[in-house]
């Protein structure tokens, strides 16, 4: 009977045990590792996303991220922005300052006012046709073979006076005013445009930082204390193409004459 125990134990060793001697039994599976926590980006927070300031004002735009905000205007015209994300109002408009982020963006609106709202400026384009000026504001009060005018085109103005090439096209217009309104002007004008010289009494602005940028010109001028006229012409070649102060004020006269029949 030991025998028998004996070889008994034999078979069982040799069933369970591997070729290499030892018990073929497999690994345990490892444990599946930790799925990481989602990371949250660093978003920007804004405590307000608009601002209006009047000329020459200045505002902080209060902006938090993790990562470093770089700041941007669409309009440096109108509103530029430092690296520290501090706006200046520059002219009457409206621009919207970018902040970005390494993950995210934002956008901030700027409009900029004027104190003086002496009158509408005019919706005309140069180079538009006479008869689109028409349409828009109606039969003339006043016409010559260059131009037309419209009595009373606000409360503060006397006329609006539109000039034409041969092709019937604008070439410039004129809002014309009594010389009491001559600080006022001067103020309102310079909210809107930038101040480049002064020359044989016609005061000069654009619509620019640069005159090389400037697509629009205004001159204002007292004509020998009769009438106040500024001129809005193109940046063309001279920046004179709708002819000069002495030609234009020619032409306010002749106007005038028939308004006042």
């Amino acid at each position: 009977m030991k025998k028998l125990s004996l070889a008994l134990l034999a078979i069982l060793a040799f069933t369970f045990v591997g070729c290499n001697g030892w018990l073929d039994i497999p690994d345990p599976e490892p444990e599946p590792e930790p799925e990481p926590e989602p990371v949250e980006e660093a978003l920007i927070t804004l405590e307000e996303t608009s601002a209006t300031l009047s000329r020459g004002d200045t505002y902080q735009i209060n902006a938090e991220c993790e990562n470093p905000i770089t700041y941007s205007s669409d309009n440096e015209f109108c509103a530029s922005v430092s690296e520290e994300g501090l706006v200046t109002a520059n002219y009457v408009g409206t621009a919207v300052i970018t902040l970005e982020s390494e993950s995210d963006t934002k956008t901030f609106e700027v409009t900029v006012e004027g104190q003086s709202n002496l009158y509408p400026e005019p919706e005309i384009e140069i180079g538009e046709t006479k008869e689109a000026i028409i349409e828009r504001f109606g039969a003339p009060g006043a016409e010559t073979e260059e131009a037309i005018g419209y009595a009373n085109y606000s409360e503060n103005t006397t006329m609006l006076m539109v000039m034409f090439d041969e092709d019937n096209l604008v070439t410039s217009y004129s809002v014309i005013m009594d010389v009491s309104l001559e600080e006022e002007l001067d103020t309102f004008l310079s909210e809107r445009y930038m101040f480049v010289q002064e020359e044989e009494g016609i005061k000069v602005y654009i619509n620019a930082l640069t005159v090389d940028e400037a697509t629009l010109l205004v001159g204002s001028q007292n004509y020998q204390g009769e009438f106040l006229m500024a001129m809005y012409f193109t940046n063309d070649e001279g920046g004179n193409e709708g002819g000069d102060g002495e030609e234009k004020s020619d032409v306010v006269k002749a106007l005038l004459k028939q308004l006042v029949k």
